[in-house]
């Protein structure tokens, strides 16, 4: 496309300068309809994969089918985001995921919450382990406001990525574990970010996201976090996908502690 413009630039002025402007104007609506089908694209992907984890997270769908849709849909996301973010380059460093707060906030001593289990991304709601680390808000109250300012607490997404699966409601008689939740795939590293138990998601499906976006706001939601017994946290999860796409628990507690 670029070098249809370069050419109606010094091409053209044989035509005259109003020809050239319409001509440069036409070539730059028809970018503009290229990054937006390929948007569309990536929107579309982002519902299929929305609608496959729903359908693992209630355990509606055999593992062999749903790891089939994942090798389906993933790298063509991964492809159309690539075009749409030509420019994209790899994140060497992590923004810590919950503003205001730091490593010093990671449940354990040195991230003992991290359990990995028998976890398995398949086994959606019924899974075990918790291969995942949890970060701690000042929250005594329970009103998932700090206690400090009297704000909630923003959730700041750790990459670049598409928004490709969330729940918006939950209903304090779910049983479902993670609540209000979030996926981001972060198809430069090749990633499933997982953001669980917030208190209200900002993003949608399809979304593009950049490092540092507020997505949510730390919450209470999910059978085990909303109970009394539980502090007020972030459940953060990493997931790393394997030459087979398969999602694979990865502790992400020594990137944390180096977070800005």
């Amino acid at each position: 496309m670029n070098r249809i413009l370069l050419f109606l630039v010094f091409v053209l002025p044989a035509c005259g300068n109003s020809s050239q402007k319409e001509a440069i104007d036409l070539v730059q609506t028809q970018q503009g309809i290229i990054i937006n089908s390929d948007s569309i694209v990536i929107k579309t992907l982002a519902i299929e994969f929305d609608s496959i984890n729903t359908l693992i997270r209630d355990n509606q769908i055999n593992k062999s089918q749903a790891l089939k849709e994942l090798q389906r849909i993933l790298p063509k996301l991964q492809s159309t985001y690539k075009n749409l973010q030509s420019n994209t380059v790899k994140q060497e460093k992590w923004g810590f995921p919950v503003e205001g707060y730091s490593s010093k906030n990671i449940g354990g001593t040195h991230g003992e919450g991290y359990i990995l289990g028998s976890y398995d991304y398949f086994a959606g709601n019924k899974h075990t382990g918790h291969p995942a680390q949890d970060i701690f808000i000042y929250d005594k109250n329970q009103d998932t406001k700090d206690d400090r300012s009297g704000k909630f607490v923003n959730v700041l997404s750790i990459s670049n990525g598409i928004v490709v699966a969330l729940k918006k409601e939950w209903d304090c008689v779910s049983d479902l574990r993670g609540g209000k939740y979030i996926w981001i795939y972060d198809s430069v590293k090749n990633v499933l970010y997982y953001y669980a138990h917030n208190n209200e998601v900002f993003v949608d499906v399809g979304q593009t996201v950049k490092a540092g976006d507020t997505i949510a706001t730390v919450g209470r939601t999910g059978l085990n976090a909303f109970k009394k017994k539980s502090p007020t946290h972030l459940h953060f999860m990493k997931l790393a996908l394997d030459k087979d796409l398969y999602p694979k628990p990865v502790d992400t507690y020594k990137y944390l502690i180096l977070a800005k």
